[in-house]
């Protein structure tokens, strides 16, 4: 495996990797794919990386991958296997935790199973360095949990105006239920620099004039043909995307926010997994947009 230069890993979390999730307003905007090549470009930075498929219920990273999952987060809620039997080698040594699509089970989940299964996931993945929680599209009780729970949020929309406004109903429920203030915008499938920077900055001005929150632009995809294809064809992690002018910008992401954790310190020590898995929610409404 080619190795760009290494992180210092001096900041990490002693007993939990870092944790990121990509999220979305709606679905369609490139989530999953943006997950998938966090994850790949994290591996040639050096970094144990490991997938959470948190979309649970309507899962797809092992599809998108190439990989069918015998077993997944259903039948280890149903007790017929243990999490460490249905984890995923994906490319680069990439480690999945598949869901399911289609399992009305996973779809609601209480908070106690979400608890239980972030317990054993924190035993899981604690000797990685890196977890990426593909979480699902919208604001429903699953996905808010699984980004509160994260180091950094990374927000993907595109320049269709639903998409947008979808992306900041995400933002907004975020910070009036968890008090989150910080967020990464992904504008993907943008046809330019100048283009993805507009978008960022729509978004970013509402965010500071309605919820007094500052926003980050942590880059723009391009939108580019060669992935839409190889996303068609289940090869969408495939090492030629590296190349692309949509690789380049994910690779560029990926170092950009990795290195601000490394950077990070917390006076007050960071959180440890009992922390993450009780978030505090406000006392607003979830459904206050």
């Amino acid at each position: 495996m080619r190795k760009d230069r290494e992180l210092n890993l001096e900041g990490k979390p002693a007993d939990r990797p870092w944790i990121i999730s990509i999220a979305s307003g709606k679905g369609g905007v490139g989530k999953t794919l943006t997950t998938v090549n966090m994850a790949l470009a994290a591996r040639r930075l050096g970094l144990s990386t490991m997938i959470l498929d948190g979309d649970f219920g309507l899962a797809n990273v092992d599809v998108v991958m190439g990989m069918r999952a015998r077993y997944n987060l259903g039948d280890v809620l149903e007790s017929r296997c243990e999490l460490k039997d249905i984890i995923l080698e994906g490319p680069l040594g990439v480690r999945i935790i598949p869901s399911g699509s289609g399992l009305a089970q996973l779809a609601d989940l209480k908070l106690v199973q979400r608890v239980q299964l972030l317990d054993k996931i924190a035993e899981i993945s604690q000797p990685y360095q890196l977890l990426l929680i593909d979480s699902g599209a919208g604001i429903s009780s699953n996905v808010l949990h699984l980004n509160s729970i994260a180091d950094e949020i990374m927000v993907v929309t595109t320049p269709e105006p639903h998409a947008l406004t979808d992306a900041y109903a995400f933002l907004k429920v975020m910070n009036e239920n968890y008090a989150r203030k910080n967020f990464n915008i992904i504008v993907n499938q943008a046809i330019s620099e100048a283009q993805g920077l507009k978008i960022y900055q729509r978004v970013a001005d509402v965010a500071r004039r309605f919820l007094e929150i500052d926003l980050l632009l942590a880059g723009t995809v391009p939108k580019d043909a060669l992935v839409e294809r190889s996303v068609m064809m289940q090869r969408a992690a495939d090492e030629h995307i590296t190349h692309t002018r949509s690789g380049q910008a994910w690779n560029e992401i990926t170092r950009k926010i990795l290195e601000r954790l490394t950077e990070y310190r917390d006076p007050s020590g960071k959180r440890g997994w009992q922390d993450l898995m009780f978030p505090q929610p406000t006392l607003r409404s979830v459904n206050a947009i």
